[in-house]
């Protein structure tokens, strides 16, 4: 008979309590739960509270016909992976063809063997399992792709936006902007005084570094707005529906919530670091009339307040400025 099958359930679906009892019987002897219902609104309800991992169901029931009750159970997304197996005296191909079409994977004619039942059950409860490992192995499928999209537009020290997928929300954003004529604002952002811990502290010191700075940026942004690390020690923030004034208080705000907290190092020491400031506005910034020139525009103005002392904003000349 059935050999040992742990933590499994069946659920019978039969008005007949011999064929409930028999079957409850295999199944107790095997180590398998069995549950029970002698009509079709039980059963249904059964299943939906129970998730078994094989139901027996009669093709005919006080109620309603197990063909019916099949269709509801292929209908519930929670149900609808569970092997049916369909019970019926009806040997006729009309009856196994309408058994097959309602969601059956098998069909055994009354009355039966208790060899037969068994091992009925037993493949069946196999192509559960095989479901079962088939649906794991999926999901970890999806994790692990959404796992590599992930690392393919996020910089992995900091977890922000990567330069690749930066320029790629920028050109997105930009394009949004010419269509609905609204501005669009770029902050490009360079830290004072960075190249010189790698120098004497090290680049692990550096790095650790990097990894707060960038906790702190994205804090920093609003759930529209789109900030990534450009390279090295320089990050951007492209602001959507933000003109040139907004941006530039968006950047002193910056510096200033910066400056509040000083970074340190693992050893308690204040970390020497200021951040250095440069923005770019579509339509009014010269020479933006492409994403990667307003991208080079906000660019040049950081290096600009880098040359004036640094710790400031320098915003890019505007068209028609003289």
């Amino acid at each position: 008979m059935m050999t040992q099958i742990p933590r499994r359930r069946v659920l019978v679906i039969d008005d007949d309590p011999d064929v409930r009892d028999l079957v409850a019987t295999l199944c107790r002897q095997a180590g398998v739960a069995i549950d029970q219902a002698g009509d079709a609104q039980s059963g249904i309800d059964r299943a939906r509270q129970q998730r078994p991992d094989l139901i027996l169901l009669d093709l005919k029931l006080p109620d309603r016909s197990g063909i019916e009750v099949a269709r509801v159970l292929r209908a519930d997304p929670t149900l609808a992976a569970i092997p049916v197996v369909m019970l019926s005296a009806h040997r006729t191909e009309r009856a196994k063809v309408a058994a097959f079409e309602a969601g059956a994977d098998d069909y055994v004619v009354k009355p039966f063997s208790l060899a037969e039942i068994d091992a009925r059950i037993r493949a069946n409860l196999r192509k559960r399992e095989l479901y079962e490992r088939l649906e794991k192995a999926n999901r970890e499928l999806q994790r692990a792709n959404e796992r590599l999209a992930e690392l393919a537009t996020t910089d992995e020290l900091t977890g922000l936006c990567n330069m690749r997928h930066l320029r790629h929300r920028l050109g997105e954003e930009y394009l949004r902007a010419e269509r609905y004529e609204t501005t669009l604002s770029v902050v490009m952002v360079d830290l004072d005084g960075f190249k010189a811990i790698n120098d004497t502290r090290g680049h692990a010191a550096g790095d650790r570094l990097l990894a707060e700075i960038g906790r702190r940026l994205r804090a920093q942004a609003r759930a529209t707005d789109i900030v990534g690390r450009y390279g090295g020690d320089e990050f951007a923030f492209v602001l959507p529906h933000t003109d040139l004034d907004e941006a530039l208080g968006f950047a002193r705000r910056l510096i200033e919530r910066f400056n509040a907290t000083p970074l340190l190092f693992d050893d308690g020491e204040r970390a020497p670091i200021g951040l250095s400031c440069g923005v770019a506005t579509y339509p009014i910034t010269e020479r933006s009339g492409e994403p990667e020139k307003l991208l080079a525009a906000a660019d040049e103005a950081m290096y600009r307040a880098k040359r004036e002392g640094g710790a400031r904003v320098a915003a890019a000349p505007t068209a028609g400025a003289k």
